[in-house]
């Protein structure tokens, strides 16, 4: 049994140049780490594994916080603001694009 090898499973999420390590719950831009709070790395981390397919406000709510009440107002609105300003980066392509009245999603324009 102790010879045995494990396969452990890929924990790193890639899309484009955004690296999400969701063992370590680390970020990196371009090899850059970007600390994140847990509920910014927790919006990331859901738009992540659904890269490219769309992300309700509903999917959100019901994923990153405790109670509905919290995510009534325009709280997800900041944390994708918030998400945005520390992840892009001038010369590279967007990573969360918006549709209005649907949801969000993360792709690389790459």
């Amino acid at each position: 049994m102790v010879r045995r090898e494990y396969a452990r499973p890929d924990t790193v999420l890639r899309i484009g140049h955004l690296a999400l390590d969701t063992a370590a719950r680390q970020v990196a831009i371009a090899d850059e780490v970007v600390p994140l709070t847990p509920k910014e790395f927790a919006l990331l981390e859901l738009l992540a594994r659904r890269a490219g397919e769309l992300v309700t406000r509903s999917d959100i709510v019901e994923h990153c916080y405790d109670f509905a009440a919290e995510a009534t107002s325009n709280v997800i609105d900041v944390y994708i603001g918030y998400l945005r300003k520390k992840l892009e980066r001038p010369g590279k392509p967007r990573l969360i694009h918006t549709r209005r009245g649907q949801g969000y999603l993360l792709v690389s324009e790459a």
